[in-house]
């Protein structure tokens, strides 16, 4: 058996560790966080309600406004608690993002090997098709870099909680507190970016490798893609967060957790077909 496709075979049994599947589950987290906003801002305006008609009957108001700063702080500590599993599930999303796509680069490569050598077997020039193969492969190295899950995790975490004395006192509340969002979204664009042209390129490589195979005898006819990838705007997903004060949030979560799940059933699909025309024809 051939070098190059005993190496292809490897690359998909790589998969079961490369290509997790994460549950849509996950979403309950950024729904937790919104609601507790929710839950502690008509807290704070029930109490600054009793407050109000506390002073204007003469009574001491002490009372509630300990009760307030109470809230303010357990509110806080959830809100950081909350942050640390965030902060975990898009340690997850990234991770995932960079082993896929360093196994792609490999199975890219020995397909690419593969194509050649059945190509020099039968005496077929193929040097077009496999110089076509190559660009994509290179286009792919330079333009997937792994991205580091611990550093943007670590980020929110250690941001949120530096923006927690922030929030709870208004007169120290500065830019500090939006660091954390601004490396959510950050994280948001990425993913979401970079699975698009993840996906297309994929398409082409594909595509272009059916093709050189067609060339030499072997027919691959992979199945239309079910549930591509869209080329969704960063700017109306973040207009539409912010004006629906995160609910839509939650389902750009999904998203980020769906798409790539999706990707990787149809992939493993058309990889199988593959490896199966290839085998019959290098034994």
């Amino acid at each position: 058996m051939s070098i190059a496709l005993e190496n292809v075979k490897r690359d998909l049994r790589s998969r079961l560790e490369s290509d997790k599947h994460m549950s849509a589950g996950w979403i309950v987290v950024p729904l937790l966080q919104i609601l507790s906003v929710v839950i502690v801002v008509v807290i704070i305006i029930a109490v600054l309600i009793s407050v109000i008609l506390t002073a204007s009957s003469g009574a001491s108001v002490l009372f509630d406004l300990r009760a307030l700063a109470g809230i303010l702080i357990e509110f806080a500590v959830a809100e950081f608690i909350l942050n640390i599993f965030f902060s975990f599930m898009l340690y997850r999303l990234m991770k995932r993002r960079n082993t896929h796509f360093i196994r792609q680069l490999f199975l890219y490569e020995d397909l690419e090997t593969t194509a050649k050598e059945i190509a020099a077997k039968k005496g077929i020039d193929a040097s077009i098709p496999l110089n076509n193969l190559d660009r994509i492969r290179r286009d792919a190295q330079a333009d997937e870099r792994s991205r580091d899950p611990v550093l943007w995790s670590a980020i929110l975490v250690f941001a949120a909680g530096a923006s927690v004395p922030s929030f709870i006192t208004p007169s120290g509340f500065s830019g500090l507190a939006l660091v954390p969002l601004f490396a959510q979204y950050y994280v948001y664009y990425f993913l979401m970016k970079e699975w698009f042209r993840h996906e297309r390129r994929e398409d082409i490589f594909m595509d272009e490798l059916s093709r050189l195979l067609s060339t030499v005898g072997i027919h691959v006819t992979p199945p239309p893609r079910f549930a591509p990838i869209p080329d969704r705007s960063f700017a109306v997903y973040l207009v539409l967060t912010i004006v629906t004060l995160g609910f839509f949030g939650i389902y750009w979560v999904y998203v980020l957790l769906s798409d790539p799940n999706n990707h990787f059933r149809y992939q493993a699909m058309v990889e199988d077909i593959i490896v199966a025309q290839l085998s019959g024809q290098t034994l």
